[in-house]
């Protein structure tokens, strides 16, 4: 039974998908996707109230530090701007390979005596899961969406997101096999309390004497009983040719069974998590402009969030990770963002500190392995911008995260710089290039971004792309570690 156990886990893990998303800056609007997610310092639409409410107080504010037409703008809408995408992180790839590898488990027999062969599999078995890395591991897919309005220093918006995190925390130590070593030797076998000369083919004197130690003092067996073991081993391993050269790894495997074997399976916490939040806000934003250099801002966001949290332990008979609503709990809470934006002529600086308050949702734990209550809290995120304005038509941008942000179980983490820029051709078509990258995590390298915008009179349009120049190997296949897409329509007057 605990051989179907320990395949179960081999399999499990092999067909596991994992997706998961951060709670931070992201490139929330699609202007500030194409300029590398950098929007604080030069925001200037309905989309100000997320990148930094501060804005809202030079809308229709003449000045001679006006850099990019602030003041002809007394009217706004989106409807909508979205975007969408994912991250892969992690050693998801080289965990299934380890997985890949390993002997079919579920051919190995739950009553009787192993066979040499089977002795050899039950090792790479337990060596190939005790080697899983269990680091973080991830293929984050985001969405977002905003419709808006703006009117003067005022406006109100609709914003969801979606963050959601389905993983696997690998408990490797708990995998207790009970009298799995008496299946190693033929029934009515015995040794003395020394292994006979000429006994070992493949192991050396002291290889065997390690595992022997292991066994008597870890799996309680005596020293005969250990001896016999050891011996058994000895000659599936010598019998194998796939195993020649192996002799340390082999030793490693047994001593891990034998480590592992004063614990229960039973108490195993090896399981797919399920973590996350829909949260839905309705936001006011209100901007003031102490003169034309200074002007201050700041959005209050009643926050609505469907929390998820199930946990599924790998090891039951039957694992079911589907979510109803029974796993789904509603929570509220107020948000309060602020801003602060600085211009010269040509300049402008920008900071936005994001939920400020902490909000924080509530789930009762009741469908998670622990039974206990999960929160998931929106920590303060802070951001910095430097905007430089040359022309009219011109804006150069850099941005960084001021934070580290933690995802909703802390599995990825993010912390960007950002670089950007945008030319207005004409004011009829916008070029916009950039750049992004997470100093908190690397698996994602440099992420180059593009977007365009067009300018219909009464109606813009924006699209924009980003992908990573780094891929990552996922079920065989390369792919982008990051890709994004997003487009907006919107209305400025």
């Amino acid at each position: 039974m605990t051989k179907k156990i320990i395949g179960g886990l081999a399999v499990s893990l092999l067909t596991l998908s994992t997706t998961s998303m951060g709670a931070g800056f992201s490139p929330a609007s699609v202007r500030a996707l194409g300029m590398g997610g950098s929007s604080v310092a030069s925001t200037h639409g309905v989309d100000a109230s997320y990148w930094n409410p501060a804005a809202y107080g030079f809308f229709g504010e003449e000045s001679d530090y006006d850099n990019n037409h602030m003041a002809d703008k007394d009217f706004g809408l989106d409807l909508p701007n979205a975007m969408g995408g994912y991250n892969v992180f992690g050693p998801i790839e080289a965990n299934r390979l380890k997985l890949q590898a390993l002997p079919d488990p579920t051919a190995l027999p739950t009553t009787g005596t192993l066979s040499p062969a089977q002795i050899q599999d039950v090792a790479k078995i337990i060596n190939g899961l005790s080697s899983l890395d269990p680091a973080p591991m991830g293929a984050d897919v985001f969405a977002d969406a905003t419709i808006g309005a703006r009117v003067s220093n005022y406006g109100i918006g609709i914003h969801n997101t979606l963050d959601v995190n389905v993983g696997v925390s690998i408990d490797n130590t708990n995998v207790g096999f009970g009298d799995v070593f008496t299946s190693f030797v033929a029934p009515g076998t015995t040794l003395s309390n020394t292994i006979p000369p000429g006994a070992l083919n493949y192991f050396s004197p002291s290889q065997a004497n390690s595992m022997v130690t292991s066994l008597t003092t870890s799996a309680n067996l005596t020293t005969d009983k250990a001896n016999a073991v050891v011996v058994a081993y000895d000659a599936a391993l010598a019998a194998d040719p796939t195993a020649a050269g192996q002799q340390q790894q082999n030793v490693d495997a047994m001593n891990t069974i034998a480590n592992a074997s004063g614990t229960d399976i039973t108490n195993n916490t090896t399981a797919i998590s399920t973590r996350g939040v829909n949260i839905s806000e309705i936001g006011l934003t209100y901007g003031y402009a102490i003169n034309d250099e200074l002007s201050v801002g700041g959005v209050i966001k009643y926050m609505k969030a469907d929390i998820i949290a199930v946990d599924a332990k790998i090891f039951a008979q039957n694992v079911d990770v589907t979510i109803d609503k029974n796993n789904v709990e509603s929570s509220s809470d107020f948000g309060l963002d602020l801003g602060v934006m600085y211009r010269v002529p040509s300049w402008q600086l920008g900071l936005t500190v994001r939920n400020l308050n902490k909000p924080s949702f509530q789930h009762s734990g009741a469908g998670t392995f622990s039974g206990q209550p999960y929160t998931y809290e929106l920590k303060p995120q802070a951001k910095l911008g430097a905007a430089w304005m040359p022309t009219d038509t011109v804006t150069v941008e850099l941005g960084y995260d001021l934070t580290k942000n933690d995802g909703p179980v802390a599995s990825s983490q993010s912390q960007y710089w950002n670089v950007g820029a945008e030319w207005d051709v004409f004011n009829v078509v916008a070029l916009r290039l950039g750049a992004f990258q997470n100093t908190a995590q690397t698996d994602i390298g440099l992420v180059p971004t593009l977007g365009l915008g067009f300018n219909l009179w009464a109606v813009r349009v924006d699209i924009a792309a980003a992908r990573s120049t780094k891929n990552i190997d996922l079920n065989g296949n390369s792919v982008p570690a990051y890709l994004a897409a997003g487009i907006a329509l919107s209305s400025d007057f």
